[in-house]
């Protein structure tokens, strides 16, 4: 008797721990993708978020009609040609939170670029974004152009410039408006990534927001998928200090897009 219960213990045991290692699919707008199991996702489309979004623009609409338009538009495809999700886990430490943002690249570049419609290069590029799939020597060319762009040492990325707005001071003589910046550190260059079903890209970077005195540490983890006629970029981001937790998350994620 003495050793069922032992079986069964350890039984219970077993099952818990291999429970926790189990992974489950999420669905987002190019396709399901595979979290841990014990790690919880939210898609701001299958919340209130679009209505209260929508009460504040009818409430407080901005002073620009084609601004309030294009925010309905925007918020209208909310679920289909973008989404945001809350990502939810915990280790010994703690909670650990991150935001993940998907983006149709497609979607918007064709909103954006309209003028561009006829521009061969615009035309070439939308043909790729359908079929799903970048060629070996166009593909070269294009990571050696963006990779020349990502910082590889250490660098602060000015957001504003303070110039402007040196006239603007509070009582005591502060500026009103504090310079911003943006500082990349760790950059990894855009790589092709291997065992997708989809071709996908991946990038990642630490980061450093600074809002004069303030600093917030940041991580950002970031992936281009080219599914077939919707190709989608996701972006993902956390703190510094739960870059190390997330940072296989979102790695895994990203390559089991399917």
């Amino acid at each position: 008797m003495k050793s069922l219960k032992v079986l069964a213990c350890a039984a219970c045991l077993l099952g818990t721990v291999s429970g926790a290692g189990f992974a489950k699919d999420v669905q987002t707008i190019a396709g399901s993708m595979v979290v841990p199991n014990n790690v919880n996702v939210v898609s701001a489309s299958k919340t209130n978020t679009r209505d209260f979004v929508e009460k504040q623009l009818n409430e407080n609409p901005s002073k620009s009609s084609m601004a309030n338009m294009m925010a309905k538009e925007f918020l209208q495809n909310l679920g289909t040609n973008f989404d945001v999700y809350q990502l939810q886990g915990s280790d010994k430490t703690g909670q650990k939170d991150a935001f993940l943002v998907a983006v149709d690249v497609k979607q918007i570049a064709q909103k954006v670029a309209k003028d561009k419609a006829n521009d061969p290069m615009f035309v070439a590029a939308m043909a790729a974004l359908d079929k799903g799939q970048i060629d070996p020597v166009t593909e070269q060319l294009m990571l050696n152009a963006i990779n020349k762009q990502i910082p590889t040492t250490t660098t602060v990325v000015p957001l504003n410039d303070p110039k402007r707005y040196a006239n603007l001071k509070t009582r005591s003589g502060e500026l009103l408006i504090k310079p911003r910046t943006l500082t990349v550190e760790n950059a990894e260059q855009v790589h092709p990534v291997a065992g997708t079903k989809y071709q996908t890209y991946a990038a990642s970077s630490r980061l450093l927001y600074a809002d004069g005195n303030v600093q917030t540490p940041l991580y950002a983890n970031a992936a281009f998928v080219l599914k077939p006629g919707k190709p989608v970029l996701y972006v993902g981001v956390t703190t510094d200090v739960q870059r190390d937790y997330f940072k296989t998350i979102f790695d895994n994620a990203f390559k089991s897009i399917k």
